[in-house]
């Protein structure tokens, strides 16, 4: 199988008209070439000098991640700056590196789909109901339970040490919704609103739009950006199922275990 099968497979599962206007430029193959044969693959949240000597350590020539590495452009390439001494690794090692962001968080069976299912909410809907660009959103109901009992549920399934949490803890909840990485635009708060959502769980929530979701009503309970990573462990069966079927590729696939999210709460 070469990296050219996988890109093929990977644009047709999330295509790449799914993701924001600002990842057009970032997301596909990055780094590398689709002429060279696959030996195994890593699947990791983001690419750093850990995760490519992860990548060596078990013989995997692509990486797959859910965020960009060249996100931003870079003018110069110096090997010892942060970046440019992943480039100069990946280059040694002869590794590709291909990435999906906003198109693997709307797509059926993505992001947002799987933290849905971890949590365990009942027939989750999607925003807009279609999985397709901008939809993040997935809400439905679970099991009425007090908000504090649901913030330390939402620590237990995704492995946390601690959440943040807006609202009075023993408000009873019910209606919630997930958007994993930044879903707290304004845009986010309010289309949770106009969900009518309870309780509403994403990552990295500026202060004016907790006030905003406050205002209305809304607990929010905020967790880390990482929790994306967790997609890949649905994921990845998927992959090894259709490459061995597609392109009777039955090498190694695995997650990285390397943690790039490496925020902590006391």
């Amino acid at each position: 199988m070469l990296v050219k099968n996988v890109v093929e497979y990977l644009d047709a599962r999330f295509p790449r008209s799914n993701a924001e206007e600002f990842d057009q430029g970032s997301i596909g193959l990055a780094i590398g070439s689709e002429k060279i044969e696959v030996s195994n693959i890593l699947l990791a949240l983001d690419l750093n000098k850990e995760v490519v000597i992860d990548a060596i350590s078990k013989n995997c020539n692509l990486i797959i991640t859910h965020h960009p590495f060249l996100f931003t452009g870079i003018q110069k390439i110096l090997f010892d700056s942060q970046k440019g001494e992943v480039i100069k690794l990946m280059c040694e090692n002869n590794i590709s590196l291909y990435s999906m962001h906003t198109n693997l968080d709307v797509g059926t069976g993505g992001v947002n789909d799987t933290l849905a299912e971890m949590l365990g909410i009942n027939d989750y809907k999607i925003i807009n109901d279609e999985a397709s660009k901008g939809n993040y959103l997935r809400y439905g109901e679970i099991e009425e339970t007090s908000l504090e009992e649901l913030a330390n549920n939402v620590k237990k399934i995704f492995n946390l040490n601690g959440v943040k949490v807006l609202g009075d803890f023993n408000k009873k909840v019910k209606r919630i919704g997930i958007v994993g990485g930044s879903g707290a635009h304004t845009s986010d708060i309010l289309a949770a609103v106009n969900c009518g959502l309870d309780c509403y769980i994403t990552g990295e929530v500026h202060l004016n739009n907790s006030q905003l979701a406050d205002y209305y009503g809304l607990s929010i309970i905020e967790v880390k950006h990482g929790v994306e990573k967790y997609v890949f462990t649905s994921l990845i069966e998927e992959l090894r199922k259709q490459f061995l079927s597609l392109y009777n590729f039955d090498n190694n696939i695995y997650i990285s275990n390397i943690e790039t999210d490496n925020f902590n709460y006391l």
